[in-house]
């Protein structure tokens, strides 16, 4: 309910006892009412103040906003007294009583604990602090409900505690985990696959010296569940271009060399009918994830360009293939390893050239497990190459490249089996539990499972989700959150406002704001590097001309990173109230 100032000054001179006689008026505030008379006085708490619009909390937790032109002179954490002078037209006007009653946030703090009988320790005062920040009522009994509640998750903060509790998020102490760890942007999913894959093969490794049958069967585990995955879509491109390779060399023997150039401009055989339909339907594409595809073109072109000279032989592999995740020297150990159980000279070949897969690799050793000799399986497990491949494919099974982005319900799929293949992992983690790497395997794949089921929690309040990128120079961490406005859907279901988070060890944090209205497509660049900086509007004109392609006009700004995304404020809190937040629907079950 509004609430109007006339005039606020401070008078020591009224009593707050004029008008005993007026008639009491009922007024509504959120989910409950409010009774008042004029002459009476309302002492609350200022649990927020927004240019003139200030909200009181009183402390029966009754609160309500309203139009106050002097509200800039209060802070948030004041205890405030206002005499009530009129009741007018739905509207309450007041005027602030003595400035004695004005208290800082601390000393009303201080001053809630004095009056709760409750000792002044550093937990205390974080509780009733956070209680005011997140504008719930100082009560001794408020404050004595979230004691007891904050007292079930010793190890969180309680801040976050009371806003989880606010926002209706359930909890348990898992979510309660995953929430610190999302404020505190320490949620990254893809650095919790790089310790989970190194565990895995310190696992293997530390099995293969203790006992050559069991280090077989968890060995042989291990690989299935990390070979059982659909192929990336870079897999299949690189199939493919091997068997054209493959037909057009067949080809070439028995024909002239300009026939058969023409032949394969005209008659080969690049796409069946059923096969150009799945092409079309993989590149059909909503705006946003146009957008989301050039965004990310366009961040990894300017990593690349970051690593400057120190870009190895690797970048000119797909991180699927070995030479992308083994030096040339790693390479020909392994093959030679590898020769002395197989016979499969095209592969060994292609191992030593760095263009196998880490898939056509590792699946041959899965096929010779069984019949390999101890001193070999010791042999294989300590050498350091052989978990480089184990990592680097659960890494190409867990990660989208630009290109697998577009394609249909690809974020679905990949969370889809990584969900899968996490509950695999567990349970072959949990046989090992009592090793220091099992151990290890075991709690980084429960905090994994925890952090997807907390995201699709968050999914319940907007649409978000993270993206473990696969980029030409590395991987690279992406959180993508999408707003839509509950005004702006009404008109047009293509206005879009996107939030493209990407973490990158060149290119350092970069946040990237996507508006989109109709045709018209504004980015404002959020960087963190100077020389990033320089780079982005150097490349910026290729996303421009690419959208453009498309028929949008496109408009960018660039300015310095200063601040971390603050998950609640930021988001929940900033845009769910004057918007419909969307859900990204994804599918966490095995």
């Amino acid at each position: 309910m509004p609430i109007t100032s006339n005039t606020i000054k401070n008078d020591p001179n009224r009593s707050g006892n004029m008008g005993t006689s007026a008639p009491r008026r009922t007024f509504r505030t959120g989910n409950s009412t409010i009774t008042l008379r004029e002459g009476e006085t309302l002492k609350g708490v200022v649990s927020d103040v927004h240019g003139n619009e200030i909200t009181i909390s009183l402390d029966d937790g009754t609160s309500f906003t309203g139009h106050l032109p002097e509200a800039s002179m209060y802070s948030i954490g004041q205890k405030a007294a206002f005499l009530i002078t009129s009741l007018e037209n739905g509207t309450i006007y007041m005027k602030a009583m003595s400035s004695a009653y004005l208290l800082g946030m601390e000393d009303t703090i201080e001053q809630a604990l004095e009056e709760a009988g409750l000792p002044k320790s550093p937990r205390n005062l974080d509780i009733v602090r956070s209680l005011l920040e997140n504008k719930q009522s100082i009560s001794r009994e408020s404050i004595n409900t979230f004691m007891q509640l904050c007292s079930r998750y010793p190890n969180a903060d309680v801040g976050n505690v009371i806003t989880m509790y606010r926002l209706g998020f359930p909890m348990d102490e898992a979510s309660v985990t995953q929430f610190d760890t999302y404020q505190n942007q320490q949620h990254q999913l893809l650095y919790r696959m790089n310790s989970l894959t190194e565990s895995l093969a310190d696992l293997l490794s530390d099995l293969s010296k203790e006992n050559v049958s069991v280090a077989r069967y968890a060995a042989g585990e291990l690989l299935s569940t990390a070979l059982t995955s659909t192929p990336s879509l870079e897999e299949f491109q690189l199939a493919a271009k091997e068997t054209m390779e493959q037909q057009l060399a067949e080809s070439t023997a028995d024909a002239d060399l300009s026939e058969t150039t023409g032949q394969s401009e005209h008659t080969a055989p690049l796409e069946t009918p059923e096969q150009s339909t799945q092409s079309e339907n993989l590149t059909e594409e909503t705006p946003l994830s146009r957008m989301r595809q050039l965004f990310s073109n366009i961040t990894e072109k300017v990593n690349t360009s970051l690593g400057g000279p120190n870009i190895s032989e690797e970048s000119s592999f797909l991180h699927e293939q070995t030479g992308y995740l083994l030096d040339s020297s790693s390479r020909e150990q392994l093959a030679d390893l590898f020769s002395q159980f197989t016979d499969a000279e095209k592969m060994l070949d292609k191992l030593r050239s760095g263009e196998a897969t880490s898939r056509e690799v590792l699946g041959a050793l899965h096929t010779a497990l069984p019949e390999l000799p101890e001193h070999l399986v010791r042999e294989l497990f300590s050498h350091p190459a052989l978990p480089k491949l184990i990592k680097g494919q659960f890494l190409s099974n867990w990660t989208l490249s630009p290109e697998g982005l577009k394609e249909n319900n690809s974020v679905n799929v990949l969370y889809h089996k990584i969900s899968s293949q996490l509950d695999d992992l567990m349970h072959l983690g949990q046989m090992f539990a009592t090793r220091s790497s099992g151990e290890s395997a075991v709690n980084t794949t429960a905090d994994m499972q925890q952090n997807l089921q907390f995201m699709k929690v968050l999914n319940q309040q907007f649409n978000y989700m993270q993206l473990p990128l696969k980029l030409s120079s590395e991987n690279a961490h992406g959180d993508l959150y999408v707003m839509t406005k509950k005004e702006t859907l009404r008109k047009s279901k293509d206005n879009l406002k996107v939030l493209l988070h990407l973490e990158m060890d060149n290119l350092g944090p970069l946040d990237i704001h996507i508006t989109k209205e109709r045709t018209d497509i504004t980015t404002k660049f959020y960087v963190a590097k100077e020389d990033a900086l320089r780079l982005l509007e150097k490349n910026v004109n290729l996303l421009k001309d690419a959208l453009n392609e498309q028929g949008y006009s496109f408009h960018s700004e660039f300015s310095e990173r200063k601040k971390e995304i603050d998950l609640v404020h930021d988001f929940i809190e900033t845009e769910a109230p004057v918007g419909n937040i969307t859900r990204y629907n994804f599918d966490l079950r095995a």
